[in-house]
């Protein structure tokens, strides 16, 4: 019987056989010495080759697979984390590269930074067989994994930085304490449900935990073809508007040491309210107006349509909520 392993990465997949062995790879050729980590990859009920996959690897030192017949990936990852061994478990989608560091840099960050991450990220760069449409700007690169804040180290805010499941870590003591990913949000088969993790990351912020970013813990992450057309952005983003939903409803209700605080500030919230109401009816407007693209460039067409998507996802959420009260 080996060391405890210090970091158990878990790779959820499900019918990628051809992108995960070099997923895989790339965790075996971390500078990290092998005694320090575990692979723990959960199939989840791949109807594919990738159990002839899992078999190459089968015997490697600090590797395993779970089978997981429950369809979710919330579900599978929930099963890694469970089933982990380390202190620390670190989550890598199977189309994705790890940088040969990831790990030793994830390491240093748990061991090192003040006040001790419970959460970590890091850079994700796209890479693919096709270049990306001019009309994929930079916010849509970020449904497609992309995220890149620089070049320093520091605690990021829910706010303004939000986590992607490609390329995180989390100590398990607070995934324990959360009590892992909602069920509810994530993948489901094609059902493109998001979220889960920016969900866990807000979770952990409001219980008073720290999450950090790292530019040294980086992976590159695929992107196929059919996800740089436009119809996969309007199902994206559909879907968007409805793991959003989901997301608000089981938001945290106001705590009681902040009623007098919300109190005395409501009248201030009342008109910060009423503005963000009055410029998102605005931007609602102007993107009706585009998507017709009659005066409108392609790009700010296709811009306008994904942003309705998500409109429509979030509407429909609402409607459907409310016909089954």
């Amino acid at each position: 019987m080996g060391p405890q392993p210090v970091i158990s990465v878990v790779v959820c997949t499900y019918n990628r056989a051809q992108l995960l062995e070099n997923c895989i790879q790339s965790l075996f050729k971390q500078d990290l010495d092998r005694d320090f980590f575990e692979i723990i990859v959960v199939n989840n009920a791949s109807t594919d080759e990738t159990p002839d996959i899992l078999a190459k690897f089968e015997g490697e030192v600090g590797f395993r697979s779970i089978y997981e017949p429950v369809s979710g990936l919330s579900k599978a990852r929930n099963s890694g984390w469970i089933s982990a061994k380390g202190e620390y478990v670190g989550y890598l989608d199977d189309d994705a590269v790890a940088d040969q560091q990831w790990l030793k840099s994830a390491l240093w960050c748990f061991e090192n930074i003040l006040p001790k991450p419970d959460a970590l990220t890091g850079p994700i760069q796209l890479f693919g067989d096709v270049s990306l449409p001019d009309w994929i700007n930079d916010d849509l690169k970020v449904p497609l994994g992309f995220l890149d804040w620089g070049t320093e180290c520091f605690q990021i805010q829910f706010e303004h930085n939000k986590i992607v499941g490609a390329n995180c870590f989390f100590s398990k003591a607070i995934l324990q304490q959360m009590g892992g990913f909602s069920e509810k949000l994530g993948r489901k088969k094609k059902l493109l449900l998001s979220g889960e993790e920016v969900q866990l990351q807000q979770n952990i912020e409001r219980s008073g935990g720290t999450v950090w970013y790292h530019p040294n813990v980086s992976v590159k992450h695929y992107v196929p073809e059919q996800r740089t057309i436009p119809a996969w952005f309007y199902k994206r983003y559909y879907w968007g508007g409805v793991s959003d939903f989901i997301m608000s409803r089981s938001s945290f209700s106001i705590r009681n040491d902040e009623v007098d605080d919300f109190l005395n500030k409501q009248k201030d919230g009342m008109k910060i309210v009423l503005k963000e109401k009055r410029e998102q009816i605005s931007r609602l407007l102007t993107n009706l107006f585009h998507s017709l693209g009659i005066f409108s460039e392609k790009s700010q067409t296709i811009q306008s349509r994904i942003y309705l998507s998500y409109v429509c996802g979030y509407m429909i959420s609402i409607v459907t909520q409310r016909s089954k009260a």
